[in-house]
């Protein structure tokens, strides 16, 4: 290898490492603000909000929501009407 690639090799890192300086210094610059605007969506939740807690019983519930609650249950057998029943029969062993 020439000198000439070796110092346009080491000039390649240097530029590639001066960026990723850059972008996590960007990125770490950026955690205050985004714990910030957690705090301020969070608080105005908390207190903005409307706080209705039994949401599902006051008011209609959406098709999700319906489908969630009646698949976690079995549906209820109906009475057989008119049945009869048969002994079996065990001579055949």
């Amino acid at each position: 290898m020439t000198f000439a690639g070796i110092v346009s090799l080491v000039l390649v890192a240097a530029i590639v490492l001066a960026l990723l300086f850059v972008f996590f210094h960007i990125f770490i610059a950026l955690i205050p603000v985004a714990a910030v605007a957690i705090l301020l969506i969070w608080l105005y939740y908390r207190f903005f909000a409307k706080k209705d807690k039994n949401l599902s019983s006051t008011k209609t519930q959406t098709e999700y929501d319906w489908f969630r609650s009646y698949s976690n249950q079995t549906p209820p057998r109906k009475k057989a009407k008119n049945v009869t029943t048969k002994d079996i029969d065990d001579k055949n062993k």
